[in-house]
């Protein structure tokens, strides 16, 4: 604690640390003065990386004292990052604003919840004193015991990371370049409302609001109540609440020191019920129902009723997964289950966590591979790694630079082959529907190889979209009620077509065409030879609006000529108009707007819709049939 008559100042501080508990996890505080010993109360924290919001916070910030009385595993004698809290509250909510300004709906999920979080941090700010220096702070230490070059190195390789960070979002946001600044945000789509908060950072946000929810949450951080048992933390209350202190170990219990020595009990103040007795040298917070201790060095576990699971016998833990926690005796390592006891002896080089999948990553003579919960190979050791992908719910292996997949039970679906792969399907209905993908044979996954080659394969790897294309990208359908949201598909058709395109060099220019793919019937509807296409709705039917630009221009302005096909990809209107249904480029928002509507608007009242002809210039009038007329006064046939 401070003493009296010194000032008191505050900041955010960000602790890595290998610990027991987590392994090489962060947590951001809220802290009283920017170094040294000083109380703190916890506002976030991360496991093994260093979230975007993070690197928000902490940019334009500068190389301070790091704190070695956070450093329980040793001391590498690295600096800190520090910068001013109220700027790095600033920053958050430039951000906030630029995405609501720009935002389709002001109820988008990343609105909700970076809103969420500007409001959360001001809360936590303005329960300080008035006038106190406010700081956010990171000790990087124990991260820059991996970083190549060296621990002293480390801190000016994370403060050129954040600002590089912060500067490109400051220029893409002056240039109102959306897509880059969701680039940057690691945003991938405007319906990304899964997983992003969790690569973000905001889900480790010390408050039940940003605790992980399927659905996402649709309330306002204003709005928001906690359930029955939440508080601030995620963890169950009985009544107490965390009292800043830092001394909360979930579930009602604090620990408490006494000569040294920590123990735990009922209530954070004298008089609790004492649970265990001081004798351990430090104690972490309960995870499912245990706790890690430390005893001369060494680690063991201990329940919520006191009793010792495990003697301090263990040289490392990490977090629980699927309840199972890696624990390191010497240079080998096992897992422990919840109730103290090995699950699997220590006996590997090294380990991950284990997956819903219901396996774990497992290290031996020099190569990795699968074991199932009882330490048998289900995936025998050949891989340069392998690690569990949250949005593809499967394996993603690694030999030299290239990448191979094995879904959730340990089937190999692609070989280590590809530089790159993702879901073709939006993951916005979270893990669940994921997982039920492979259960049900619904799996698709977007490969790129090292060539730039991309497609689409299925779940037992085979190839829907061939690997063949340059890049792949959604059906854009038209008309749109409003021009700030992205219109479904026709109804039965979800999910069913992909934008295929190639590029060409031509030396001083790249060209581009683009065609339709129907990953039902596996071909292609259009071929890939369209300047552009739409998907283009009217009444209960659908079809493809395209251009393509041909060596005479004619009497188009843009030098692009207009056709429309129906659903199976044949002509209804070969392309030889300059426009169809209002006389704008399909280059420009008032043809992509204007067009389309009249077409739509025409064709479902069985009416025909204008043209003119690119190679006459001459007025002509389309059917949804296929006919077309010089005039507009007769009916269609059937």
């Amino acid at each position: 604690m401070h003493e009296e008559g010194q000032p008191v100042g505050l900041a955010f501080c960000f602790f890595y640390c290998k610990d027991a508990v987590m392994g090489n996890r962060a947590w951001l505080v809220l802290q009283r003065e920017p170094v040294g010993r000083t109380p703190s109360v916890e506002i976030a924290s991360a496991n093994g990386n260093l979230p975007t919001l993070w690197q928000v916070l902490l940019a334009n910030g500068e190389c301070v004292e790091g704190d070695a009385s956070q450093r329980v595993f040793g001391d590498a004698g690295t600096a800190g990052l520090a910068a001013t809290a109220h700027a790095a509250h600033d920053r958050l909510c430039e951000v906030a604003a630029f995405l609501l300004s720009h935002a389709a709906s002001a109820d988008a999920a990343y609105c909700l919840q970076l809103d969420a979080a500007a409001t959360y941090l001001a809360e936590r700010i303005d329960q300080e004193p008035e006038g106190a220096g406010l700081w956010i702070s990171a000790n990087l230490d124990e991260l820059a015991w991996m970083h190549e070059g060296g621990a002293a190195a480390y801190v000016g390789h994370v403060r050129a990371l954040c600002n590089e960070r912060w500067w490109a979002l400051r220029e893409g946001m002056a240039a109102q370049d959306v897509p880059t600044v969701l680039r940057l945000l690691e945003v991938r789509d405007v319906a990304d409302d899964a997983g992003w908060a969790w690569r973000f950072g905001l889900g480790g946000l010390d408050h039940p609001y940003f605790a992980q929810q399927e659905p996402p949450r649709a309330v306002r951080y204003d709005d928001f109540e906690a359930d029955d048992g939440e508080e601030e933390g995620g963890e169950e209350s009985e009544g107490d609440g965390d009292d800043g202190d830092g001394t909360h170990l979930g579930g009602g219990l604090h620990r408490f020191l006494v000569d040294n020595l920590w123990g735990v009990r009922m209530r954070p103040v004298d008089g609790g019920k004492v649970v265990v007795a001081p004798r351990f040298d430090m104690i972490w917070a309960f995870e499912d129902g245990v706790a890690t201790v430390l005893k001369h060095d060494k680690l063991g576990l201990i329940d919520t009723e006191g009793r010792e699971l495990m003697t301090c016998e263990l040289d490392e833990v990490w977090s629980y997964s699927q309840g199972l926690a890696m624990a390191r005796v010497g240079v080998q390592i096992g897992f422990v289950d919840n109730l103290g006891a090995w699950a699997i002896s220590p006996r590997f080089e090294s380990a991950g966590d284990f997956s819903p999948g219901g396996l774990a990553p497992a290290y031996e003579d020099g190569h990795w591979g699968l074991i199932d919960r009882h330490g048998a190979w289900t995936v025998p050791p050949q891989w340069d790694d392998i690690n569990w992908d949250d949005a593809l719910h499967a394996y993603v292996t690694q030999r030299g630079d290239l990448h191979g997949l094995i879904d959730p039970h340990g089937r190999q679906v692609l070989d280590a082959l590809y530089a790159a792969m993702a879901p073709a399907d939006p993951v916005t209905e979270g893990a669940a529907n994921t997982a039920e993908r492979w259960t049900n044979n619904g799996m698709r996954v977007r490969v790129l190889t090292d060539d730039g080659k991309r497609g689409i394969v299925d779940g037992r790897g085979e190839a829907i979209v061939p690997v063949a294309y340059t890049d792949l990208g959604d059906i854009v359908w038209l008309p749109s009620d409003d021009p700030a949201e992205i219109p479904p598909p026709p109804r039965g058709q979800e999910g069913r077509y992909v934008r295929v395109l190639q590029c060409v060099d031509q030396g001083e220019w790249d060209e581009w065409s683009q065609g339709v793919y129907d990953m039902l019937e596996r071909r292609e509807v259009l071929p890939c030879a369209q300047q552009m296409v739409f998907g283009l709705k009217w009444a209960e039917r659908y079809g493809w609006l395209c251009a393509v630009s041909p060596d005479a221009a004619g009497h188009s302005e843009d030098g692009l000529h207009i056709g429309i096909a129906d659903a199976q990809g044949a002509w209804l209107h070969e392309p030889v108009y300059a426009w169809i249904g209002a006389p704008a480029s399909l280059r420009t928002a008032d043809g992509v707007h204007g067009g389309p509507p009249a077409i739509a608007t025409c064709w479902a009242q069985g009416l025909p819709v204008q043209a003119r002809r690119a190679d006459t210039g001459e007025a002509a009038w389309l059917y949804s049939d296929g006919r077309a007329g010089a005039q507009p006064g007769f009916e269609p046939a059937g």
